[in-house]
């Protein structure tokens, strides 16, 4: 099968964000597919992007046939030029993806819930049809964090997206919470499956050499507590430098953030000011670099703005996590906390409770003995429930049974 795989947001290892799309569109070439991804340049380092001139080039990233559009997109825009990167990128892509040569399928994947306009418009100029799959709820999270107004751009993008759900022939959730919520719009005609972000089992190991980073920072002996990825609204960071504050007079604490985002400047400020020596901020790292961060770590924290809806995420720094044997622990609840508490590999806290999310920190932070248990057992849910060809596997089946329109 041909498959045109639409993703604004194509990263390689070689990036600092999440690698799903690269890992499923090489399962998909290894299983006979021939893969064309549709993306932008907007997290692919400037040494892999196609060489050529003008906004539209084509060429190999990482072992994936790609072309790429020259439309940016930053964590730190704001909402305008966010829409802006959006649209562009949505009208860019129609415009190849109904111009490019014969395909069997379109795989759209979201956010934003934009790249649905794609394959709708292939569906119905082409009558080619299209999976989509979705990572986290559009326009629900942008009401719920107060982004997007209840108004007639919201009822304009509701619509939007029942009519890409309902014009799929196949529907990709990332758990199983998010895929009632789909059902619900899509109702029961469209096939469905659930497939979580995976891990990469090779690349992030609890067996890997992490010492360098600890003597480079001076943090031999301490207990390092990390959160990587994203520094945006939605991360809800602030509960990490509160969880700092409340535990300054433990010195053996380290708490490390690595990444980037619109918040990171606003939370350096806060950390300076309330003097959090515990607390240091490092950039974006490459996934290669972060492997060895990971597996010298000690706890990896997750915590999201207090949003019952943003229990529903499916973070790519959870999976980092648990295949480099790491506890984790949560400041929300819901599908995460569970398979945390099945595997007896992290803690979890109510939204909202900073004494019950400091409590889970101190607790590990405190007995080494029950880190190493968890640590072992977060590997063990890694190979177990969330190994690449295991997640993948139902979306290629489901693929094989799609049938033109």
């Amino acid at each position: 099968m041909r498959i045109l795989y639409v993703h604004q947001y194509f990263a390689t290892p070689r990036g600092s964000t999440g690698t799903r799309s690269y890992e499923q569109a090489r399962r998909m070439h290894a299983a006979g597919h021939q893969v064309l991804m549709l993306t932008s340049a907007a997290q692919l380092r400037p040494d892999e992007v196609p060489a050529g001139r003008g906004r539209i080039r084509r060429g190999t990233v990482g072992g994936v046939e790609c072309v790429v559009v020259d439309v940016a997109y930053r964590q730190h825009m704001g909402s305008l030029r966010r829409v802006a990167s959006f649209l562009a990128f949505t009208i860019l892509a129609c415009g190849l993806a109904l111009r490019l040569p014969r395909f069997d399928l379109v795989y759209a994947t979201s956010t934003p819930l934009t790249v649905g306009v794609v394959a709708l418009a292939v569906r119905v100029l082409r009558r080619i049809p299209y999976a989509f799959e979705v990572r986290d709820l559009w326009p629900e999270v942008p009401l719920a964090m107060g982004v997007l107004r209840p108004g007639l751009a919201s009822r304009v993008l509701v619509a939007l997206e029942r009519a890409i759900y309902r014009r799929a022939s196949l529907l990709v959730a990332v758990n199983d919470d998010v895929g009632a919520r789909m059902r619900r719009t899509a109702g029961s005609g469209v096939p469905l499956v659930v497939a979580p972000n995976a891990c990469d089992l090779d690349l992030f190991r609890p067996d890997r050499d992490g010492s360098g980073f600890r003597r480079a920072h001076g943090l031999d002996g301490r207990v390092l507590l990390v959160h990587t990825g994203a520094m945006g609204r939605v991360n809800g960071l602030d509960a990490v430098l509160d969880a700092a504050a409340a535990l300054a007079a433990d010195e053996r604490l380290c708490f490390v953030l690595i990444g980037a985002g619109s918040e990171r400047a606003r939370l350096e400020r806060r950390a300076a000011e309330e003097g959090l020596e515990n607390v240091r901020f490092l950039p974006a790292m490459p996934k290669e670099e972060l492997a060895d961060v990971l597996a010298t770590a000690d706890v990896g924290l997750m915590t999201v703005r207090p949003l019952p809806i943003l229990e529903l995420n499916c973070a790519n720094k959870f999976f980092d996590y648990l295949a480099s044997g790491l506890p984790v622990v949560l400041n929300y609840e819901g599908w995460q906390a569970r398979v945390l508490a099945e595997g007896a590999c992290g803690l979890a806290a109510p939204q909202g409770d900073l004494d019950a999310f400091v409590a889970a920190i101190r607790r590990l932070a405190g007995a080494p003995e029950l880190r190493r248990a968890m640590a072992r057992n977060a590997r063990a849910v890694a190979e177990s429930r969330f190994a690449r060809t295991t997640v993948l596997a139902p979306v290629l089946a489901a693929l094989d049974a799609i049938e033109a329109p």
